[in-house]
């Protein structure tokens, strides 16, 4: 293995295609079309032809909806990345799912080839809420395509919420707390509802149509989650996702440790070494450069040893092991006056968020990137 490729421990696969567009989604995503499809799976194998040899840790599919994909365009894209990595190291693979969108014969398809973590698109269990974030699938879908993954053999099953969804009150949000639980999920994703920038639920809020819950507001939402979970057995391991022991999703946190990682198709991200690069996200121009086998036109993103100290310290804080002290070198004068803010606790020799500063986590990254602007100047 060349020393490029040595270092890398995650595989990411961007499957771009969508039956529609969530008011709140802001990812790059385009309707599915079979023939665009078939011609994507080519380019994504041919891609990983030039990553050769890679001995992935974890492989993460995500979009986009890659259960959107037909079952021979599944079956294509899993055998052709199998066939081109080493899979002596590979313990975790990931694949998104979104309600609905998936038959038996697919997910049967992806347990043989492999798969062993699925991460279902819930959002939420009330159908009006459902109706009023933009997404296509009911609640009686959200809850049958848990139990059909449970009964086809799945063993680690995760689901993601959204969190204070206007018009969604105390009572409801605990409804669908306890009806997750009910599911018995490995893990949970609670992500907040943010207006982000080129989405329709920005363009609302911008235009007056829509008004976001205010920080107390967001909070209690969240705490009442964090409770309720915390209780029923998770164990908070990042800010906005929880885990039954064992269960943590290992690519995430390998990314969140600085861990290398390749991206391949349209709106990608990969980490190699001090280099990071974003795919163009154009499916159709992905598809044409890697026909004709040219330099993809790639966002790239140098990467000094000082933004990657500080990317591993504001990441490495958002989880709950927080960061060593060789990783907080030179930001102690910071840390500290956080610390008399009562954001974050020093235990041993760690740096790590209090129960308050993981509600103002941005507010701490900020803090964080102006002391080393300030250090800088």
């Amino acid at each position: 293995m060349n020393a490029d490729n040595a270092n890398i421990k995650g595989l990411y696969v961007h499957i771009p295609f969508c039956d529609g567009k969530c008011d709140y989604c802001a990812f790059y995503s385009i309707p599915y079309a079979a023939p665009l499809a078939d011609a994507y799976v080519n380019a994504v194998v041919q891609e990983l032809d030039s990553w050769q040899p890679l001995a992935p840790e974890t492989i993460y599919f995500g979009g986009g909806t890659p259960s959107r994909l037909s079952e021979s365009q599944m079956a294509r894209l899993c055998q052709g990345v199998l066939a081109r990595i080493s899979r002596a190291l590979l313990r975790e693979w990931s694949v998104e799912f979104n309600p609905g969108s998936a038959s038996d014969d697919l997910i049967r398809l992806l347990l043989d080839q492999g798969v062993n973590r699925f991460s279902v698109g819930i959002q939420s269990l009330d159908d009006r809420v459902l109706k009023s974030l933009g997404r296509r699938h009911t609640a009686v879908e959200a809850l049958t395509t848990v139990e059909r993954l449970r009964r086809l053999g799945a063993r680690n099953v995760g689901v993601d919420l959204i969190a204070c969804v206007p018009g969604v009150d105390r009572v409801l949000w605990d409804s669908t707390l306890q009806r997750v639980l009910q599911l018995a999920p490995e893990h949970v994703s609670v992500y907040a509802l943010t207006g982000e920038e080129g989405s329709r639920l920005q363009r609302a809020v911008d235009g007056g149509q829509c008004r976001l819950l205010s920080d107390d507001e967001q909070l209690d939402a969240l705490d009442a989650a964090q409770t309720r979970l915390i209780q029923a057995g998770y164990r908070r391991y990042e800010i906005s996702n929880y885990a039954r022991p064992g269960y943590e999703c290992q690519h995430h946190l390998s990314c969140w440790r600085g861990g290398e990682y390749i991206g391949l198709g349209p709106a990608a991200s990969s980490h190699v070494g001090a280099r990071r690069w974003t795919h163009p996200a154009d499916v159709e121009a992905y598809v044409e450069a890697l026909r004709k086998g040219e330099v993809l036109a790639d966002d790239l993103d140098p990467l000094t040893p000082e933004i990657q100290q500080q990317e591993r310290l504001i990441f490495g804080l958002r989880m709950a092991e927080g960061v060593s002290e060789s990783v907080a070198v030179g930001y102690e004068p910071a840390l500290e006056i956080l610390r008399d803010q009562g954001l974050v606790t020093r235990q041993a020799d760690r740096w790590m968020l209090t129960d308050r500063g993981r509600n103002l986590a941005d507010y701490v990254a900020v803090e964080l990137m102006s002391h080393q602007t300030d250090s800088a100047a």
